[in-house]
């Protein structure tokens, strides 16, 4: 999640002591600044930042790019994903105090990268595929419901598979790596591939030269084995998803084929949506207080393609839009759209409380993300039967 970087506000964000820890012990860099005699002040943090301009500028690129690691984890969200790697991965049930034992999101992050490296990765990348809008995914929800396969074997097949694959469609991928990342019930694997050679513009010494480089370009899966669901991130490359659903199916799944004749298109049926009688229904302990319909787009039934867009302001009244609808009188219609808004309670009395407006489109598209609040949301969307979710057969399914 990029975010601005200032060097000065970074230091003077950052607790002076964790500071001294990842200069001294972990760059064995200026030693020459008494950190712990440090108060934390501006002052203070443009003491460090003049010693840390003197150092070498290869020194100080590796620095700054550990130090925006850090800060684009330094806020809320950063922490609930490095608390999540630690609990739900790593089974370390005294994180969640341990860090919060820091005062600042700074602090608590800067800790953490100095003391718990092993969490760094899962969090980071779990981080990033959650803020990826969910217009950039692709979603089918009709796999068997299969454990993953994701032995040291397993990832190596998927790697060899589709580095094979984009080798012989363009010419590229000669490398790819998979790390595979648990969040929930989902399991992310983010697969980088080699790109095709570059040469930047760079500076070396008191020269810019040319510098070649490989960049790489990604492709993300999230598999949800309850949900039957497997959603791909694969940017510039849409039109190789089908592909990738088999690559992935084959390699992750052990399966041969998947049916494109049973794929499912639909994932969102909005006509129940429709109907004055529609209330979502509010999963248990959701921390959902309200969730209230804003905006319809309706296609109307009949000859020719007639749409019309019906919005009123629910403020005062949750059922405005059906009241709206009945003083338009239209003709019978689908829902195509809707634009929802959701309110939490308020987290502590005296706070605010947590809105979140989104849009769904049928047949299969919305711009919730994975994760967080925007979960919640869409296990709300299943409990009122709007996102279809194929059901786990049970045993005595499977044996009938």
């Amino acid at each position: 999640m990029a975010r601005d970087f200032s060097p000065i506000t970074f230091f003077q964000r950052t607790p002076n002591a964790l500071l001294g820890r990842y200069f001294h012990q972990k760059q064995e860099v200026l030693l020459e600044v008494a950190f712990d005699e440090l108060k934390e002040t501006r002052k203070s943090a443009e003491l460090i930042f003049e010693a840390f301009t003197a150092l070498p500028d290869e020194k100080k690129a590796e620095i700054e790019a550990e130090f925006q690691d850090i800060e684009s984890m330094a806020h809320q969200a950063g922490v609930t994903a490095l608390i999540d790697e630690a609990t739900d991965f790593h089974k370390n049930a005294d994180f969640p105090e341990a860090i919060n034992r820091q005062d600042s999101f700074h602090g608590k992050v800067m800790w953490t990268f100095l003391e718990h490296r092993e969490y760094w990765a899962g969090a980071t990348a779990n981080l990033y595929a959650e803020n990826i809008p969910d217009t950039s995914w692709k979603k089918r929800n009709d796999l068997p419901h299969l454990p993953p396969h994701v032995e040291p074997e397993d990832i190596a097949r998927l790697e060899d598979t589709l580095s094979h694959y984009f080798r012989e469609k363009e010419g590229r991928g000669c490398h790819c790596r998979v790390d595979v990342y648990r969040k929930g019930k989902k399991e992310n694997f983010f697969a980088q591939l080699s790109d095709f050679g570059q040469a930047d513009q760079e500076w070396e010494d008191s020269r810019v030269n040319p510098r070649a480089r490989i960049p790489s370009f990604e492709i993300i899966f999230v598999y949800t084995q309850s949900e039957g669901a497997l959603d791909i991130h694969a940017p510039g490359n849409t039109k190789y998803v089908e592909d990738l659903q088999q690559i992935f199916a084959a390699s992750i799944l052990e399966l041969s084929e998947l049916d494109d004749d049973q794929k499912d298109n639909q994932i969102y049926r909005l006509d129940r949506m429709g109907n004055r009688a529609f209330d979502f229904q509010k999963p248990e302990h959701s921390g959902i207080q309200s969730a209230v319909i804003k905006r319809l787009r309706l296609s109307l039934i009949g000859k020719g393609k007639r749409k019309v867009t019906v919005e009123a302001d629910p403020a005062h009244n949750p059922k405005a839009v059906y009241d709206l609808i009945d003083t338009l009188n239209p003709p019978p219609f689908h829902v195509i759209q809707a634009e929802i808004k959701v309110i939490f309670f308020a987290p502590l009395p005296g706070t605010r409380r947590k809105t979140r407006t989104f849009r769904i489109s049928y047949p299969n598209w919305c711009n919730l993300r994975h994760g967080g609040r925007d979960e919640i949301i869409r296990n709300m969307l299943t409990a009122s039967g709007i996102e279809l979710v194929e059901q786990e057969s049970t045993k005595e399914d499977g044996a009938a």
